[in-house]
């Protein structure tokens, strides 16, 4: 009767699938390689290699990186090499240099853009 049914979780050890958010803060440094299939906000600094859901790098963010994200918004600074296979925004205070891939693009009046930007097919 009280039998564990094949096929179906169990509701009391099943984990649900939760996307975590991290920030580098805005005095930190991070060198190397990121990977989350959630959110990275970048507040202070980042160089490396990032693998992640979702990318926000803020105002005072500066990114150097190799990156490969679902969706990404850049208000701060970006140099290197950026694929986005889904939506990608520059804010008006964004700058980016670099090889840009990307689903669907936007740039904010005032954004800066500087490389080779091509669409994702």
């Amino acid at each position: 009767m009280w039998q564990k049914r094949k096929g179906k979780p169990d509701i009391h050890t099943a984990k649900p699938k939760l996307h975590e958010t991290t920030v580098i803060s805005s005095s930190s440094k991070f060198e190397g390689r990121f990977e989350t299939a959630g959110t990275l906000i970048i507040e202070g600094s980042m160089t490396g290699t990032i693998k992640c859901g979702s990318l926000e790098i803020m105002g005072d963010g500066k990114v150097d990186a190799n990156v490969e994200a679902e969706t990404a918004l850049v208000a701060g600074n970006f140099e290197g090499e950026m694929v986005c296979k889904g939506k990608l925004t520059f804010f008006r205070r964004g700058k980016v240099k670099g090889d840009i891939s990307y689903g669907t693009l936007s740039i904010e009046s005032g954004g800066l853009l500087d490389g080779t930007v091509s669409r994702l097919k």
